[in-house]
């Protein structure tokens, strides 16, 4: 009984296992009759490794290994090499082989059969030669390391080429000292996202459910990814977000290790030269070294990424994103050391329970907005003519304001909760001060694209630049915050050679 009942769990452990990764196939465009046809013989495999029987009174789990273990482990090694494998594999591969057949030579010694004439000759000789291939392997993985570090740095040297040139290209303006405090949103590329992930909360994308979908879904869109820079008269250079660098664009499958390339698409971001965070520093005629401070939102990578150029910049996040928040400890690697934890003890802010006033002068508040991330918390910067609030990923465009119209995908329970009453507390400030207006960092409305870039175009809305936004706001939601007509999001199909959709606002 206690074999059968082992048994059955090893065999739903592997079937699992093998479900995940043929969900990891798809996320990779694996066709899906492919699939299909791969995923039976697996099945099969898995199964009658566990009862020979089912294939046949004469089958023996050696013939189950050979017709159907040979095809799955082929089959599994190509689907791996076509849609996963990159040259920073290249040391771990043969290490894992040289391992196994280490293993394997051990076995062989203990437990290889004896033959009549000579009880050890094919023990010995097994052994040898699956130790040799072990040592083999061994040595051609060590001996891979140096080429594999070696094309990187070709590949980064080539990134650096072309930043250069970007910086040179002509349109660099003028740095501006006058003692007002500006802000110039900076466009680093675009994320590609599940329209569903990115408009489907009401519609189950919310939770595991949601996760699981943003895997499989090819409704793609591509949506811009934005930071802020604020060059602020007392406080000196400053920034909301990083946005993503040219090595999460450019060289993904470098950047990233094998797990977290499993459960991304390489061509997750897209960037130009010109989208670098350092050449839009330098066209706007700052360098990435002055920024001392950054905001972030939240950890997640399309807005920490971009820490990778600002290793010198006080980093102030809220904790509990740092010690609970799905982060990338590479995009981390060079500002660990300079992290900075609100305390949020600057008492209530309108709406909101707690509040931190960084500077102690009222110039930046800090406001916890937890449930995209456990520590997810929005900017708020006063002007002299108003206020900026930084929403990060609490809501992600002009028309999520609607939150009971339009939403976002939503991590599920108690922190979607969470996170639909920070909206409400966004809402409840928007609609007591009419001079503030919301900056986002995903929008793919004209809000951001037109309004929001003309405004700030030298980084000083003013008065009025402010009232158009607002008065752009009033044309899109009404003040019980529900979208007018001629606004709601509908996903529009790919175009015949073209990978992904569109957005239409009817």
């Amino acid at each position: 009984m206690l074999k059968l009942l082992g048994k059955i769990g090893l065999l739903v452990c592997a079937l699992a296992a093998g479900a995940v990764w043929l969900v990891i196939l798809r996320l990779k465009n694996v066709p899906v009759p492919l699939l299909v046809a791969y995923g039976l013989v697996l099945g099969v495999f898995v199964v009658a490794m566990a009862w020979p029987g089912v294939l046949g009174r004469l089958s023996t789990r050696r013939r189950v290994a050979a017709f159907a273990g040979i095809p799955a482990g082929l089959g599994t090694l190509g689907l791996y090499l076509a849609v996963v494998y990159h040259v920073t594999d290249l040391p771990v591969l043969p290490a894992l082989a040289a391992v196994a057949c280490l293993a394997w030579a051990v076995a062989a010694l203990l437990r290889g059969r004896r033959t009549a004439g000579d009880p050890g000759a094919r023990r010995t000789r097994r052994a040898f030669l699956l130790g040799g291939a072990g040592l083999v392997l061994g040595v051609m993985s060590g001996l891979s390391v140096s080429r594999v570090e070696g094309r990187r740095r070709e590949v980064l040297a080539g990134l650096e080429r072309q930043r250069q040139a970007a910086v040179r290209a002509a349109g660099t303006r003028k740095r501006v000292a006058d003692g007002a405090v500006r802000v110039f949103p900076i466009h680093t590329g675009d994320t590609i996202v599940t329209y569903g992930q990115f408009y489907g909360g009401l519609d189950g994308w919310e939770g595991l459910n949601g996760y699981v979908r943003t895997l499989v879904d090819k409704a793609q869109i591509a949506v811009p990814v934005h930071a802020y820079l604020i060059d602020h008269p007392r406080h000196g250079l400053l920034l909301v977000d990083t946005g993503v660098n040219s090595e999460q664009a450019w060289d993904h499958d470098g950047y990233y290790d094998m797990t977290s390339r499993l459960l991304t698409e390489r061509d997750e971001y897209r960037m130009t030269p010109e989208q670098d965070l350092r050449v839009q520093l330098a066209r706007l005629g700052y360098d990435a070294e002055e920024i001392s401070t950054v905001f972030l939102t939240h950890v997640h990578d399309d807005h920490a990424g971009g820490l990778r150029h600002l290793p010198r910049a006080t980093v102030v996040m809220d904790r509990r994103d740092w010690e609970h928040g799905v982060l990338y400890p590479h995009s981390f690697e060079l500002v660990k050391d300079n992290l900075s934890f609100p305390a949020f003890d600057s008492g209530p802010f309108g709406p909101f329970p707690a509040g931190q006033d960084h500077f102690g002068d009222g110039s930046v508040i800090l406001l916890p907005t937890p449930g995209h991330s456990p520590g997810h918390m929005c900017v708020l910067l006063r002007l002299d003519t108003g206020g900026v609030l930084f929403m990060g990923d609490t809501l992600y465009t002009l028309p999520h304001l609607a939150v009971d119209q339009v939403r976002q995908m939503t991590i599920g329970g108690a922190d979607t909760v969470r996170q639909i009453g920070a909206a409400r507390r966004i809402q409840k400030m928007l609609a007591s001060d009419p001079g503030v207006v919301p900056l986002f960092a995903h929008d793919n409305t004209r809000y951001q694209s037109e309004l929001v870039a003309s405004a700030f175009a030298d980084g000083t809305p003013g008065e009025e630049g402010l009232r158009a936004l607002r008065a752009h706001m009033d044309t899109v939601l009404t003040p019980g915050w529900r979208l007018r007509p001629g606004h709601a999001p509908h996903f529009v199909p790919p175009a015949a050679g073209t990978a992904r959709g569109r957005v239409e606002f009817r």
